[in-house]
This record gives structure tokens, C-alpha cells and sequence, in this order.
């Protein structure tokens, strides 16, 4: 008796809890993967969805959805009008914002997805080189199922090969509300029939303030997450080489040897000196391979390995001491040297106002020790 009421008990409680749940059926929902946001005349913003829609007698159906309104829930509401599918946020993996608004200032629409109970805080963010519209419309030579997925993907595999800085919503907040830390995110362009990653985009708050190109991304990100697996390509005068070259491959008119390090295993460690005016030690530790070389060079000789250790050492040392004054001049700080700064005794109590002036004043001392373990089949 006492399992029949059980039972029964059991039931029940199912039956009025699957009444309080609103049914949603798969094929009537369109489920938003990617959305951009532009700037449109009169202070209003466009904005783009990319939608997956699902029907039983067809493979999925993306489709792309593009209104104008005063806010994004205004161009919510009028994209719900020209859908005969209810959209839903559930799915959504990737914003894009276009040039001209993030020059503007993004924070009102990222403070919107925060809000939004439906989207998770691990949604990427990006910029456009042009316009969000653009890069989510564009018509690649290899079309893809469904752009908005394609767009995380791309951006995502970039961030497990250690060539990206995650650029999730909640690190974009985060960062925006820290004292001495600026966002990053990832340059999206489309161009040649495809869609891909440019380089970094740099903030100031949260305004878009300078575009850092492809080929500089390992200066930044190296004393942002230290590497297991990153790599990067040295360019170096070649008349330094010539005494440690077996042969020379080059003709006259090239004068530069290409080199590419990769499995880097990286440390880096940033100490600010207890002054009124910022001063930084910034040492990064490498271990890598030598994967390629353009010229061939007597690597069996202890010599002539520890210069081309030396050398690339010093390329990469340059670049970054160059790529800190590039971010000191622009007002940017990503890598976070102003949190560093305010964790000195004394400085606990430094407003963001303080150290936009501290900053331009800071100098930084860059120490680059490099140590090649491996020489692939180069020798």
C-alpha cells in the first residue's frame, strides 16, 4: 500500500512540476549562434543575427536577420517580427562589434549580454575590422553550416593553439572594471573569400584605441599567459650569420634570414619597483625548438647555437620593449602592469584617473633569456 501512494505521490509531483515549464519546441525557435552590432545614423544601432533554424523535412537552415533600433532589445523585438520562428539567445557563442562603434565605446551593449540570464559569461567577443554586417554576411569560398558556429570555432581553436588571448564576456568585464588593466579582443577581417583573425584589438576602458597586427601578438601574449606550445617567426640580419653558415642559400639582393621557433614553453614574471614613478622589470624565460631556418647553419658547433640563441633572444627582447612603448604611447594597458603597479605598498588606494597619468610616465626593463632544447631537422 505504502508503494502505491508512493507512487502516486511521484506522479503527481511530476505532472504539476512539468506544468510550470514552458514547452519549447525545437523546429519553432531560432536559435541565435552570433550577432554583430554596428553604428547606424542618428545614434541608433544595427544590428545582425545569425540563426539556426530547424526543419523536419530539411538539414538545418541558417538564416541571417538585420534590423535598426535605438537599443539591442529594440532590434530584438523587430527581428521577431520578420521571423516566423521564436528567437532565443540560448545558443549564442559569438558577438561581433563593428569598427566605428567600438571606437565609440562598447560597454552598454556588454553590460546588455551580462544582464541577459539566457546568455553564459564563456560568449567570445570581437571586433570587425569593418563593419559586424560585413564580416557576418560575407560570402566565403568554403560556406559554412552555420556562420555564427563557424566564427566560435575559428576563434576558439586560435585560443587552444596559444595564438589568441581568450576573449571571453566575463575576462572582457573583468578587465573593464579593473583599476590598471585594459581588454583585448580578437580583429576579425573578410577578405579573399575567407573570415579570419587580423590581429588583437586594443582598448582603452572600453573604447577601441589601436589595431595590433598578427605577426605582434606573441610580444603581447607572452607576458599575458606564459606558452606550453606557442611559436613564433624571427626575422635577423644575415651578415651576422655568415661565419656560422655551412652554405648560403640566399641570393644578393636578400639580405635577412628567416627563422621559426616553435613547442615554446614560456615564464614570465613582471615586478614594479616601489617609486613614485612606474618602473617595471619585465623578464621572460624561453624554452623552444628550432624548427625551421632559411639558411643551413652549423648547428652541430656549441658556438654557433649559443649566438643564434642570443640573437633571436634580443629580436624578441626589441620587440617587446618596442611593443610597450607602442601600448604606454596609446594609453592601453592590457597586459595589466597598472594592477601591478597598485598591488606596492602604498599604492592600494590608485584611481583609474592616477594611473592613466602614472602610466605615461612609466619605463620598463626587459630581460629576455631564450634557451633553444631542440633543433628539429634543422642539423
Amino acid at each position: 500500500m505504502k508503494k502505491v501512494v508512493l507512487l502516486l505521490m511521484v506522479s503527481f509531483s511530476s505532472f504539476f512540476l512539468s506544468s510550470c515549464v514552458e514547452t519549447k519546441y525545437l523546429e519553432k525557435l531560432g536559435l541565435i549562434t552570433a550577432v554583430g552590432y554596428d553604428q547606424a545614423e542618428d545614434k541608433k544601432i544595427t544590428g545582425t543575427l545569425v540563426l539556426y533554424q530547424f526543419n523536419p523535412a530539411m538539414e538545418d537552415v541558417e538564416k541571417v536577420l538585420t534590423s535598426t533600433s535605438k537599443t539591442s532589445k529594440g532590434i530584438r523585438l523587430s527581428q521577431n517580427l520578420e521571423s516566423d520562428h521564436k528567437l532565443v539567445s540560448g545558443q549564442l557563442r559569438i558577438v561581433v562589434y563593428g569598427r566605428d562603434l567600438a571606437e565609440k565605446g562598447i560597454s552598454h551593449l556588454v553590460d546588455t549580454l551580462e544582464r541577459d540570464s539566457s546568455i553564459g559569461n564563456m560568449v567570445y567577443l570581437t571586433i570587425a575590422d569593418t563593419t559586424a554586417e560585413e564580416v557576418l554576411t560575407y560570402q566565403m569560398e568554403e560556406k559554412p553550416s552555420n556562420r555564427g558556429t563557424y566564427l566560435y570555432n575559428l576563434v576558439r581553436q586560435n585560443v587552444e593553439a596559444e595564438m589568441l588571448v581568450s576573449p571571453t564576456l566575463q575576462e572582457f568585464i573583468t578587465d573593464y572594471g579593473s583599476v590598471g588593466k585594459d581588454p583585448i579582443l580578437p580583429l576579425l577581417t573578410a577578405a579573399n573569400g575567407k573570415v579570419g583573425v587580423d590581429g588583437f584589438a586594443l582598448f582603452t576602458r572600453d573604447e577601441f584605441v589601436k589595431e595590433l597586427k598578427r605577426d605582434k601578438i606573441f610580444f603581447i601574449r607572452s607576458l599575458m599567459e606564459d606558452y606550453n606550445a606557442g611559436s613564433v617567426e624571427v626575422e635577423l640580419p644575415l651578415e651576422k650569420f655568415k661565419p656560422y653558415l655551412s652554405s648560403l642559400h640566399s641570393g644578393p639582393e636578400n639580405d635577412r634570414v628567416y627563422i621559426m621557433i616553435d613547442s615554446i614553453k614560456s615564464s614570465h614574471t613582471i615586478k614594479a619597483e616601489n617609486k613614485e614613478k612606474p618602473s617595471f622589470r619585465v623578464e621572460l624565460d624561453l624554452k623552444s625548438r628550432l624548427l625551421e631556418m632559411s639558411e643551413e647553419m652549423k648547428l652541430s658547433e656549441p658556438e654557433a647555437l649559443r649566438f643564434l640563441e642570443d640573437e633571436i633572444g634580443k629580436y624578441i627582447e626589441k620587440n617587446i620593449r618596442d611593443t610597450l612603448q607602442m601600448l604606454k604611447e596609446e594609453g592601453t594597458d592590457p597586459i595589466g602592469f597598472g594592477t601591478e603597479y597598485k598591488s606596492v605598498r602604498g599604492h592600494q588606494d590608485l584611481t583609474r584617473k592616477e594611473w592613466d597619468k602614472l602610466y605615461k610616465e612609466a619605463t620598463f626593463e626587459v630581460k629576455v633569456n631564450n634557451n633553444i632544447i631542440r633543433t628539429g631537422v634543422i642539423e
